[in-house]
C-alpha cells in the first residue's frame, strides 16, 4: 500500500516536471502550508504576505490566501481581491475559484435577506444589509439579483443615488424590468419634489399672473377686485364728471396694470409698455425638476423598447414626458395609449387637455367623457366637459360676429350642453366664485335671466363671505 501511494505521488511530481519543470517552495510558502495544516490561520496569513511581497507571481500563494485563510474567515472582500490577483496570474486554480466565489455570495445573500427582513423592527439591520449586499455585489458583480437587492435597500434606507447606480447597471446589463421601472420612479419622484418645492416658493408670483389672465374686457369690477384685492386698487375719476358718469381709470401699480371701467365693467385694460406682469422667478429648481423627468424619458424609453407591451413602463414614460413638458411625444404616446388602454381615465383625460389646447373641441369632449363614464366621480373631467362647451361657443360667437352673422344664434347650442356639466361643477365646487359667474353668464346667454340672477348673486355672497 505504501509503496503503491509513493508511486503515485512520484508520478504526479513527474508529470508535474514534464510539463512545468523543477520548483522548489520558498520557505515561506513551506512554513504557511504547514501552519495552515495546524490551523494557525494568523502565521499562515503572515507566511502568504511575505510570500507575496518577495514574489508576486506567485498564483498559488494568492490562490491560498483567499481559500484556506479568508474565505475560511468570511473575509470575503479580502477573498476577492486574492482570488483575482491569482487568476491575473494564471487561471490554474479557476474551477475552484468560480465555486468558493459562488458559495460566498448565496452566503452573503442569505445573511442579506435576513438582516432586511429583521429591518422591519431594528432600522440598524438596514445598514448591515446594505454593507453585506455591497460585499456579494464585489464578489460576484455579474449577478444582477444582487444589484437590483441592493439597491432596494438603498432605496429603503432613502440613499437615491446609489439606488440609482444599482438600478442603472441591473437594467443596462441585465435588461432588468423591475429595476427599470424602480429607477423610472426615482427619477419621477424626485422631478415631482423639485416641481412642487418650486410651486410653493413661487406660489404667490404664479397666484397673481393666473387672476392677472382671468382679467379681461367686460370683467365685473367686483370680480378684479375679488381676484386682486381692494388694497392694490387705486381708483381715480373725472375730474369734473358728468351727470350719470360712471367712468373710473383703476390702477394697480404692482402689476403695472390700468384698467378703464364703465358701468361696473371693465371695457380697456393697458399694461406699462403694452408688457403683461412678468415677475422675476429663480427656475433653477424647476429646470432640475425637468432634468429629472428627462433622465426618466431616456429610461423608460429604453424600457419600453424591450419591453413594448408592459402597462406600467408606457404609464411612466407618458408621465415623464408630460413631468418634461414634452407635449407632442407625449400627445403621440397617449393616442398609442388610449386604443391599447381603452379603460384608463386618466389617459382619456389627458389626451382630452392637449386636444382642447388645439381648439379640437368635438374630440376634447369624446375624451373627456369617456373618462367620465370610467369614473362618475372624476370632477376635474366634469368641468373640462364643461369649459370646453363653453369656450367652442365663445369660439363660434367670434366666427360670426367676424362674417357679420349678428343674428345667427346657433352658438347657444353649445352653452346649452355647458349647462347641465357646469351646474354639477357648482355642486361639487360650491365657494368657487368664478364657476358661478361663469354659469350665471351662460343662463344670461340662454336668456334664463331669473338663473342668472341667482348664479350672480351666490358669487356675490361667496365674495362677501355670506356663502
Amino acid at each position: 500500500m505504501k509503496l503503491l501511494l509513493q508511486f503515485g505521488i512520484i508520478a504526479v511530481v513527474l508529470a508535474a516536471i514534464s510539463t512545468t519543470g523543477f520548483e522548489c517552495a520558498s520557505s515561506e510558502m513551506t512554513s504557511a502550508k504547514l501552519y495552515i495544516q495546524r490551523k494557525e490561520y494568523d502565521n499562515a496569513k503572515a507566511q502568504l504576505l511575505k510570500e507575496i511581497a518577495k514574489n508576486p507571481k506567485n498564483e498559488e500563494a494568492y490562490y491560498l490566501l483567499g481559500k484556506e485563510i479568508q474565505y475560511m474567515q468570511g473575509e470575503y472582500r479580502g477573498m476577492k481581491v486574492s482570488f483575482d490577483s491569482a487568476l491575473a496570474i494564471a487561471p490554474t486554480h479557476k474551477k475552484e475559484i468560480q465555486l468558493m466565489e459562488l458559495n460566498a455570495w448565496g452566503k452573503l445573500y442569505n445573511r442579506g435577506v435576513d438582516e432586511i427582513n429583521r429591518a422591519i423592527d431594528t432600522s440598524s439591520y438596514l445598514e448591515k444589509a446594505i454593507v453585506t449586499f455591497s460585499t456579494a455585489v464585489m464578489v460576484l458583480p455579474e449577478s444582477l439579483l444582487t444589484r437590483r437587492t441592493l439597491g432596494l435597500a438603498y432605496l429603503r434606507n432613502d440613499d437615491m443615488v446609489n439606488a440609482t447606480a444599482q438600478f442603472t447597471i441591473a437594467f443596462e446589463q441585465g435588461k432588468d424590468t423591475l429595476s427599470a421601472k424602480l429607477l423610472g420612479r426615482i427619477y419621477l419622484d424626485s422631478g415631482n419634489v423639485l416641481k412642487t418645492n418650486f410651486l410653493a416658493a413661487h406660489r404667490e408670483e404664479y397666484e397673481s399672473m393666473k387672476n392677472l389672465a382671468s382679467i379681461h374686457e367686460r370683467i365685473k369690477t367686483v370680480d378684479v377686485s375679488y381676484l386682486l384685492g381692494d388694497s392694490l386698487i387705486k381708483i381715480s375719476k373725472p375730474q369734473k364728471p358728468k351727470r350719470g358718469d360712471t367712468k373710473e381709470t383703476w390702477r394697480i401699480e404692482k402689476y403695472h396694470l390700468t384698467l378703464s371701467v364703465e358701468d361696473g365693467l371693465v371695457i380697456k385694460l393697458k399694461y406699462d409698455d403694452d408688457k403683461p406682469y412678468a415677475p422675476q422667478i429663480d427656475s433653477t429648481e424647476f429646470k432640475a425638476a425637468i432634468e429629472q423627468f428627462n433622465k426618466a424619458v431616456a429610461v423608460m424609453k429604453k424600457a419600453q423598447a424591450l419591453f413594448p407591451e408592459d402597462a406600467e413602463i408606457s404609464e411612466s414614460l407618458m408621465k415623464a414626458y408630460i413631468g418634461a413638458e414634452r407635449g407632442e411625444e407625449a400627445r403621440i404616446l397617449l393616442v398609442e395609449r388610449v386604443k391599447k388602454y381603452p379603460d384608463s381615465k386618466i389617459d382619456h383625460y389627458n389626451l382630452g387637455v392637449f386636444l382642447l389646447k388645439d381648439s379640437s373641441f368635438s374630440d376634447a369632449i369624446t375624451e373627456f367623457k369617456t373618462a367620465l363614464s370610467l369614473d362618475s366621480t372624476f370632477s376635474d373631467a366634469l368641468y373640462n366637459i364643461a369649459a370646453t362647451y363653453v369656450n367652442w361657443g365663445v369660439v363660434e360667437q367670434a366666427k360670426l360676429k367676424a362674417a357679420g352673422k349678428d343674428d345667427d344664434v346657433s352658438y347657444k347650442e353649445r352653452y346649452k350642453m355647458a349647462l347641465p356639466y357646469l351646474e354639477n361643477v357648482v355642486v361639487m365646487k360650491k365657494n368657487d366664485v368664478l364657476m358661478w359667474e361663469l354659469l350665471g353668464q351662460v343662463y344670461a346667454n340662454l336668456n334664463m335671466k331669473e338663473k342668472a340672477l341667482q348664479a350672480y348673486d351666490k358669487a356675490d355672497a361667496i365674495r362677501q363671505g355670506k356663502n
